[in-house]
């Protein structure tokens, strides 16, 4: 992943900010139709990459809030919707935004973890431009979905035609408390979405359930039916599930699990099952035995996660 802003671009001003996610050398030859799809969320979470296309507008943002007070808005977009310019509130109005529109040559590129550190370390509302293909869209959903599950709630808007979001600049915000991007840019791209996450979200937060298919969760063990076999930990393939010393039990980190599945189609004795979701405690990153016991530990709380939000607001 490339992430190319160029210097010398107005915050709040025409010629917008850009950037590519493309791998082509010459920025100006840079066209959404070129750039590689990429790999799936599954294996961006996966990656021990921590790259951060939007990290330099994050800077800002937390720059410009600290000096200045004011809500920084972030519109990300593929074609341009609207002139920007004209639909953003006057900085002299009380209460006025600093609007920071964001040409983006592959909006599907955008995922969670991007918009997690950026409402965390600076931006107060995200306007995203909807995909234009249905699977693009689909893919889009998913990911606006995981964050605003994760700490995103009412913070990030899908808008699709120019009306929509010329509306939506004019309404008054108020601004969030922000960390310095640097703070939350440790590890991979997954530690900082929990660690976006855990700033996000009350600090009493637990275990936040999560919709099915995220790539976050834990695994739970049917001790009555496990063999100890071993199998599940010689496939895990981000050492989630480790045996210990004396090779009689499972140990599992859920910090580590992506949730792949593998460890639940290779067991021979289905003793292994998913749960989607993400525990922002400390025993999250430490080994767990796996025990058979329901839930994933007393004194962690269990927040309603996407169970109890409502739907995500619709693009237009």
């Amino acid at each position: 992943m490339h992430a190319h802003i160029p210097q010398g671009q107005r915050p709040d001003g025409h010629p917008p900010q850009y950037v590519c996610f493309c791998r082509r050398p010459q920025i100006p030859d840079c066209n959404a139709r070129h750039a590689p799809r990429g790999r799936s969320a599954m294996l961006d979470v996966a990656s021990s990459s921590c790259e951060l296309p939007l990290a330099s507008l994050c800077e800002g943002a937390h720059q410009r809030k600290h000096e200045t007070g004011r809500p920084q808005v972030l519109v990300l977009y593929e074609t341009e919707p609207v002139s920007l310019a004209a639909a953003a509130p006057r900085r002299e109005a009380e209460g006025a935004a600093d609007v920071i529109p964001v040409l983006v040559c592959c909006l599907e590129r955008i995922g969670h973890a991007d918009l997690l550190h950026a409402l965390a370390c600076g931006f107060d509302v995200i306007h995203l431009q909807a995909c234009p293909g249905s699977a693009g869209r689909a893919h889009q959903l998913q990911q606006v979905e995981l964050a605003r599950v994760l700490g995103g709630l009412g913070r990030i808007l899908l808008f699709e035609d120019a009306g929509t979001l010329a509306q939506r600049l004019q309404a008054g915000i108020f601004p969030f408390p922000s960390v310095a991007p640097g703070v939350l840019a440790v590890g991979s791209r997954r530690d900082t979405v929990r660690a976006s996450a855990a700033a996000l979200l009350p600090a009493k937060t637990g275990i936040i359930a999560l919709p099915e298919q995220a790539p976050y969760g834990a695994v739970s063990l049917d001790e009555s039916c496990c063999t100890h076999c071993s199998s599940c930990v010689w496939v895990c393939p981000s050492d989630a599930l480790s045996l210990t010393e004396n090779g009689g039990a499972l140990s599992f980190v859920e910090s580590l699990c992506f949730q792949c599945g593998l460890c639940v189609s290779i067991c021979p004795q289905r003793a292994l099952h998913m749960e989607p979701g993400m525990d922002l405690t400390a025993s999250a990153v430490l080994p767990q035995l796996l025990t058979g016991e329901e839930g994933r530990g007393e004194g962690s709380s269990t927040e309603p996660g996407h169970a109890g939000l409502p739907p995500i607001l619709p693009a237009g």
